[in-house]
């Protein structure tokens, strides 16, 4: 079983195609995209950390249940639009924040970088950035020790906590997105 995260998915907004540049010509092909990358990524025994924006859900949280059950997912961390769900009516999860470990790494887990404790001195994997701001929230940050796991940078599909932490175990310097991680990893 291994352990996976991603965030952003925002299934159902038409606007964040063009928002956020994504490869994609109609929101029906989006959200056909983002499940497919996600079935040829995720077996179905695997653990789904997804760290919000599962849907652009601001009602009543049932396009945020209904996809993040087609999903598979195991773990919500509410992000901004997702308000619409009330986390005690969901059947799974959801929190603001959690804790996981792989190896000798800790990462505090979140939707928006801005909601890290002040006092927290590990990496840190947030969405919420999108690929709006590379310069200031890549994929990787080492010097930060921050990773922005928005699917926009993740090629839309969820990266495991292995791959993850092989990447930073290679990185020195910041990498924009999961290609330039592929790149350094095959060298």
């Amino acid at each position: 079983m291994a352990r996976y995260v991603i965030s952003d998915h925002h299934f159902g907004h038409s606007n964040i195609i063009e928002y956020c540049d994504r490869p994609f010509t109609s929101v029906g092909e989006m959200d056909s995209a983002l499940l497919d990358r996600h079935y040829e990524t995720v077996d179905p025994d695997d653990l789904l950390v997804h760290l919000g924006d599962v849907a652009m859900d601001m009602r009543d949280g049932r396009e945020t249940i209904e996809y993040f059950q087609q999903l598979g997912g195991d773990l919500l961390l509410q992000g901004n639009h997702d308000v619409g769900l009330d986390p005690a009516a969901a059947p799974f999860p959801v929190l603001d924040s959690c804790v996981l470990e792989h190896g000798d790494y800790r990462f505090y887990c979140t939707h928006r970088p801005e909601d890290v404790p002040d006092d927290w001195d590990n990496w840190v994997i947030h969405g919420h950035i999108h690929n709006n701001d590379p310069e200031t929230h890549p994929f990787v940050a080492p010097a930060e020790q921050r990773v922005n796991v928005s699917c926009e940078l993740l090629d839309f599909r969820p990266i495991s906590l292995e791959t993850l932490t092989g990447v930073l175990d290679a990185a020195t310097t910041s990498l924009r997105d999961v290609a330039a991680a592929k790149a350094l990893v095959e060298e």
